[in-house]
């Protein structure tokens, strides 16, 4: 049990519950005024900080990652919607940006291009294999300049942030205000595939998914940290092989995203 800390949802800043599921020795609950989903009591802080430091990217990891033409068609599919929602390039901030796929994209776009994560191998790789400006470290570590990002990226590392509101606050304090975007995509806990799957959801793994947004929840965490513009994104199905199969899941997908069903949820906040 000392391995593990008790929070209050970071929404409301109460402990008020009901729980959801226990999985792993960990319990799922639900705020029982914002019905944000978050683990509770969960791993510390300090222990999964050192997770990620040392063991997230083994090299195995990392070359399969690389070599991955999902991923790379994925870091594609983010960035053009992205580039979509901007007038111009500038400069553009990847929070969590393990090896540099992203990154490496935005760069050869035209993107002057930063990037942090706590991973060492990750960010060692980002900086041989694609010579990227990266950081090993966390947001606070890097102590960027006031208003400084035209641009920053969260793809699926909100739901691994043990503290949001002190995140977020560094965020919007580093991101340019009124024309600076932040974007951010998490695993959809209002999904279709949520709801019909439960505990067994394959984003459910509270050792380091530390919450679970919907889209409700997400934009109520946005507003309390004072990104009132907020606009849901429509991410595309990808594949490396276009046929009948394929156009049938991607009309899935859109009609999922459409209803705030879809796998993940994307928004971008100003």
């Amino acid at each position: 049990m000392d391995k593990l800390e008790k929070i209050d949802c970071p929404i409301c800043e109460i402990d008020d519950t009901k729980l959801l599921y226990n999985i792993d020795s960990l319990s799922v609950v639900t705020c029982n005024q914002c019905s944000l989903w978050y683990v509770n009591p969960r791993i510390k802080k300090t222990t999964l900080e050192e997770e990620y430091v040392e063991t997230y990217y083994p090299d195995e990891k990392m070359k399969r990652i690389n070599s991955n033409k999902m991923e790379w068609l994925q870091m594609s599919e983010r960035l053009s919607e992205l580039e979509k929602k901007c007038s111009s390039n500038g400069k553009l901030l990847d929070v969590g940006c393990g090896i540099g796929t992203f990154l490496h994209l935005a760069n050869e776009n035209g993107w002057e291009t930063y990037g942090i994560d706590p991973s060492k191998n990750g960010t060692n790789y980002a900086q041989e294999i694609h010579q990227l400006n990266v950081q090993c470290g966390d947001i606070f570590d890097a102590k960027f300049p006031d208003a400084h990002f035209d641009v920053i990226t969260l793809y699926h590392v909100l739901e691994h942030i043990s503290d949001l509101n002190p995140f977020l606050s560094e965020v919007r304090r580093i991101l340019k205000p009124n024309t600076g975007k932040l974007v951010i995509e998490v695993p959809n806990g209002g999904s279709l595939n949520s709801r019909i799957q439960k505990s067994d959801w394959p984003y459910i793994h509270p050792h380091d998914h530390l919450y679970y947004f919907s889209s409700n929840s997400l934009t109520r965490l946005l507003k309390k940290n004072e990104f009132n513009k907020i606009e849901l994104g429509k991410p595309i199905r990808v594949s490396t092989e276009k046929n009948l199969k394929f156009n049938m899941r991607m009309l899935t997908t859109a009609l999922l995203v459409r209803f705030n069903l879809g796998t993940v949820i994307r928004l971008y906040a100003s």
